[in-house]
């Protein structure tokens, strides 16, 4: 209301009190018993009158304030925008569920684990103890007791707008909130991947899509290049060094490389570690001087022997394995509760301050065998490593599929005669080249398979080897980013992406069809054993910081009853004459050398999901622990509805997607991540608020 309104109605408010005060005064003035006129005349002073006249008008306008401010919040809930808490780990690491937060006591890389199943009662069944740093892969002990920032902290709280899809249509990579076809009682939050009247098919960890009904061949989904960087994972960055590996002489995961040669050269890159990251130096003559990546970590062992001051310089540092969809969120290592409290966190037990510092749940009473802040090892074969280690085979140490499609930055300083930077991608044993003329900035792309592979626009026009002009030259310093995701090859220099000149997307089913989309390796070259690399050529060169991060891999099921993973587990003996575990893979990622006969890589599942009008096909960033549009179809089915249930309301629960009444909104804002309880309680997480992409 504006002033003068507000003023005006005030106004009028006092007259009518002192009005009506004047007629109770004349009307008492007349009364007929003259014993009681002099008690009902009301003979205050006027101004005392015009006080309260002023105090009944401004109560009156306060309760008018509330109340209508209280039928907007309800409009806005109800139309505009409404609050929501994250509860699980399905969207992680876009948006936390219930988690812990993590600074690896190693290598000092901050991360978060997952730990919404210790919060599926009134109390906590299971614990988390432990989680593996994504950077060393050193497993980090919590101590439960004795540092408050190990507690379990809620989920972020999130603010979704519910007018967005009135006006406009969901986009493909929104992060939207849904009723959930199984239950509309419940909202779902999930990133949308398929839109109406497309027919999606994954496989391999990438996403095709159709048009529903035609025979047009597949298209490969390719996310745009903030959405791509919003949902990579880390894989290694150099910044984050552990002291007693250095100490040790455990060598460094980037090493000088030359083709054929079973040792580091000594006349390339010299390669220096400590606690404030990684340098690495060079004086190149005319030849290619290349610094290759070896996806390599310590064993348990290992860890011990340099905490023990002891060497590790034996270990071969052109010893590597396959890069995997490992999540640093599924990490987590839990054992029943049993085996840490003798009472267990209670959302009903201890003070109100114990629960708000521990995620609404009391802090609980520890049993005297629980060895807080030391390791997992103290429960034995009765800690479970992530969500599918119901074998207690610790394979929540690495991920479940091998992935290809990587992201690689490097700051690179060169001298002024320096000549040439070439950047190198590898997958599937397909080398995507990415060459930098230092006197000019021209940056050219390119595709080896073995010959040369073009390069094709969304209308089918073929290329050999796009160019575009950059600002990278000899003598400067540039942070420099390629990638190869979702068969495109972008690039960014100091920050900003590249345009080519023409289009940098292909078809690698054209040289890599199913049967051969492997992980590949040689004697000669690693390939995809050390499958990011850089080079330089003439004048002096100096590397101050290299990292990885890798692309999401979407997991091919349409299943929930079984494993979440790509292979056909139930087919394997049909198609290598023999079954295997999840452990087993994981055996085969680890081992280079066998890559090119194993005989598992064609166990791996595509499936596919029509869409009709107004349906959608909404998938969880953390595909291994997501129940999404993938496998819900059937799930209900199982659960007979309860009695007196309108059963019209569950007619899209076997249902491979999201019909579009039942969208809500989408998510646009982290507004409230959880606070710290240690230095300072309460104090908000900063560095979490953040726009949602």
């Amino acid at each position: 209301m504006p002033d003068e309104a507000r003023v005006a109605n005030y106004q009028s408010t006092i007259l009518k009190s002192i009005c009506f005060m004047g007629k109770r005064a004349n009307q008492n003035n007349s009364v007929k018993n003259p014993a009681l006129t002099g008690q009902d005349i009301d003979r205050r002073d006027p101004a005392v009158m015009r006080a309260e006249a002023f105090r009944v008008a401004a109560q009156r306008e306060t309760v008018e304030a509330f109340v209508v401010a209280f039928i907007l919040a309800l409009l806005f809930r109800a139309f505009l925008a409404e609050a929501f808490v994250i509860p699980t780990g399905s969207m992680a690491p876009t948006l936390m569920g219930a988690h812990k937060d993590v600074s690896c006591s190693q290598c000092g890389t901050s991360f978060q684990c997952g730990a919404s199943r210790e919060r599926n009662g009134t109390e906590s069944s299971l614990v988390v103890v432990a989680g593996v740093c994504p950077n060393c892969r050193y497993v980090n002990p919590l101590d439960l007791k004795d540092n408050a920032n190990h507690a379990t902290f809620n989920g972020d709280r999130i603010l979704v707008n519910k007018f967005t899809y009135a006006l406009n249509d969901p986009e493909r990579w929104d992060v939207l909130v849904f009723k959930y076809p199984g239950n509309p009682k419940q909202n779902y939050i999930k990133r949308l991947v398929g839109l109406p009247n497309e027919t999606l098919t994954i496989r391999h960890g990438d996403v095709y899509v159709r048009p529903t009904g035609s025979d047009e061949t597949d298209q490969m989904v390719r996310k745009p290049a903030s959405t791509l960087l919003s949902m990579s994972h880390l894989v290694y960055d150099t910044d984050h060094q552990s002291d007693s590996l250095i100490a040790s002489g455990y060598p460094s995961r980037w090493q000088p490389w030359r083709e054929g040669a079973a040792a580091p050269p000594s006349d390339s890159w010299s390669v220096e570690r400590d606690s404030d990251g990684l340098t690495a130096t060079v004086a190149a003559d005319d030849r290619l001087h290349w610094l290759r990546y070896f996806h390599r970590w310590p064993t348990d062992d290992q860890w011990k022997m340099a905490a023990q001051g002891e060497k590790l310089a034996e270990v071969d540092p052109y010893s590597s394995r396959a890069i995997t969809d490992f999540y640093a969120f599924d990490s987590y290592v839990h054992v029943r509760s049993g085996y840490v409290y003798q009472q267990r966190p209670s959302m009903i037990a201890g003070g109100r301050v114990e629960r708000m510092l521990n995620g609404g749940y009391s802090k609980g009473v520890f049993t005297d065998e629980y060895k807080s802040g030391e390791g997992p090892e103290q429960f034995g074969r009765l800690a479970e490593w992530g969500g599918q280690d119901g074998g207690r085979q610790q394979v929540g140490r690495d991920g479940l599929h091998w992935t290809g499609d990587l992201i690689f930055e490097v700051d690179l300083e060169t001298t002024s005669d320096c000549k040439e930077v070439q950047l190198e991608l590898i997958k599937a044993g397909v080398k995507y080249h990415c060459v930098i003329d230092l006197a000019t900035g021209k940056a050219t792309l390119g595709i080896d398979s073995g010959e040369p592979q073009g390069f094709i626009s969304n209308v089918g026009e073929q290329v050999l080897s796009p160019v575009a002009d950059t600002a990278v030259r000899a003598g400067k310093r540039h942070a420099i980013r390629y990638s190869n995701c979702d068969d495109q090859l972008l690039l960014w220099v100091d920050g900003d992406l590249v345009d080519f000149s023409t289009a940098t997307t292909f078809d690698s089913r054209l040289y890599r069809p199913d049967s051969e989309n492997r992980p590949r390796y040689s004697v000669e070259h690693p390939l995809d054993a050390s499958p990011a690399a850089v080079a330089v050529r003439g004048g002096n060169a100096t590397i101050r910081n290299l990292r990885i991060d890798r692309d999401k891999y979407y997991i091919s099921n349409n299943d929930s009853n079984l494993a979440m993973v790509d292979y056909d587990m139930n087919n394997l003996w049909a198609t290598i004459g023999k079954s295997l575990s999840i452990k087993d893979f994981q055996q085969v990622f680890a081992d280079p050398s066998s890559w090119n006969d194993f005989q598992g890589w064609a166990s791996r599942r595509r499936v596919t999901f029509e869409m009709g009008e107004d349906q959608f096909f909404p998938m969880g960033d953390n595909s291994p622990e997501s129940l999404d549009a993938r496998c819900w179809a059937g799930w209900k089915a199982q659960i007979p509805l309860p009695r007196g249930v309108n059963e019209a309301a569950w007619k899209w629960s076997n249902e491979s997607f999201v019909p579009r009444d039942l969208l809500v909104g989408k998510a646009v804002v982290v507004f409230w991540p959880h606070s710290w309880n240690a230095p300072v309680p309460f104090l908000p997480n900063f560095k979490r608020f953040r726009l949602i992409r």
